[in-house]
């Protein structure tokens, strides 16, 4: 039987507290790119105001240094996707920079499949809506394949959708509502959080909006693990208790 939506958030919720220490350095990596990423918004304007470098130059540089923490961004929660597994099969977690090296291997693949399943829900979305929200349950769970059982691409849809067989409204659900209530708590705290600040300290318009953006930033990463786990423990809870499909009888 699958894991209810109430346990699945409960227990979410649980390993996250139990667990953060494990993903601090991860979460202060995706911190430290948000704040490059502000640091180079600003430098931008910069180098196209006060220097004599082109604007093609400058705007090339930018993108690929985006680009490059983009992929560090992707490299690093799927570090935390693999420690997360090894968490919950009470499993060893390597250190840091062994989590980077084992989990190096899948940014390809998970770009690809990516790219492979945003094709597969265009032209699904181009037939009609409905198409598309099926292959997005359907193939929802296949990068997670990817890391946990080290499948192909093509494999790894085939156990995304294996999955959801016979119980695609039950995975639907366990899959969207866990983060429809992680992202209300987001929305909270981005309403509460930059109010005390204006409260307080009465920053000028420019800094409030400043300061609303890099909270937005910090929160997005502190609540990531929250919806790894949500993730997580649904794909195992699948995977574990499979439902089966009785053969038909002969008469």
């Amino acid at each position: 039987m699958l894991i209810s939506i109430t346990e699945l958030i409960a227990q979410s919720w649980n390993n996250y507290l139990k667990t953060w220490r494990k993903f601090a350095p991860f979460l202060a990596v995706l911190l430290g790119i948000l704040v490059v990423r502000y640091f180079l918004g600003f430098a931008g304007l910069y180098l196209n105001a006060y220097t004599k470098l082109s604007s093609l130059t400058v705007d090339l540089t930018l993108t690929l240094i985006f680009l490059a923490l983009y992929l560090l961004g992707l490299w690093t929660t799927l570090s935390m996707i693999k420690i997360s597994q090894d968490l919950h099969k009470n499993l060893p977690v390597p250190n840091f920079k062994d989590s980077y090296t084992s989990s190096s291997r899948y940014i390809l693949p998970t770009i690809l499949i990516s790219l492979l399943i945003g094709l597969i829900l265009i032209l699904g979305s181009i037939l009609f809506l409905i198409p598309g929200i099926i292959f997005f349950v359907w193939y929802y769970y296949a990068t997670y394949a990817i890391i946990f059982e080290g499948q192909t691409n093509l494999d790894s849809l085939k156990t995304s959708k294996n999955l959801t067989l016979g119980r695609w409204f039950s995975m639907a659900f366990r899959i969207i509502i866990p983060k429809i209530v992680f992202f209300l708590l987001f929305v909270v705290l981005m309403f509460i959080l930059p109010a005390i600040i204006n409260k307080i300290f009465h920053p000028s318009v420019v800094k409030y909006d400043l300061i609303v953006e890099i909270l937005n930033g910090i929160l997005t990463a502190l609540t990531l693990p929250l919806f790894i786990w949500s993730d997580v423990l649904l794909y195992f809870s699948a995977k574990d208790h499979p439902l089966v499909v009785p053969a038909p009888t002969i008469k």
